[in-house]
């Protein structure tokens, strides 16, 4: 009696013989998608800056993009600067060293923005929010 052979099964993460990896269409989509985001990022229109208030001198406080919140250009523009709250009225200790710190660089701090946007409620940089507690919450 003759033998059988077993047939040798075609592996299954083999391609078939007329197939070559990678497909140029996908290749070809891949290569278009590319260049269409990079035209979008580079075709982006870049924001205009809004209109800062002025420092109690008159100079303009910054001419930042929108959403950068304002902040003071320098020190001297932030002059005089408004006193803080007293560090000892607060019970947290990093409250209190916080304002201990506004005091003492607060020409730093006029030139710094704060992210809180409290510009709604008129504070001009981060140094305007320890006039009073806002800073401590």
């Amino acid at each position: 009696m003759p033998r059988k052979r077993k047939q040798k099964s075609q592996r299954v993460w083999e391609q078939p013989a007329g197939r070559k990896r990678g497909s140029k269409l996908g290749l070809a989509f891949l290569g278009i998608a590319m260049i269409s985001g990079l035209l979008y990022w580079t075709s982006r229109s870049v924001e205009q800056p809004r209109q800062m208030p002025a420092s109690p001198a008159g100079e303009p406080v910054s001419q930042q993009p929108a959403n950068i919140p304002p902040f003071f250009e320098s020190e001297q523009a932030a002059k005089p600067f408004p006193p803080t709250l007293s560090p000892a009225s607060f019970i947290d200790r990093r409250v209190s060293q916080a304002y201990q710190i506004a005091r003492e660089i607060p020409g730093v701090l006029a030139q710094q923005p704060c992210y809180c946007y409290c510009d709604k409620f008129g504070h001009r940089a981060l140094l305007d929010c320890f006039r009073n507690n806002h800073g401590a919450g």
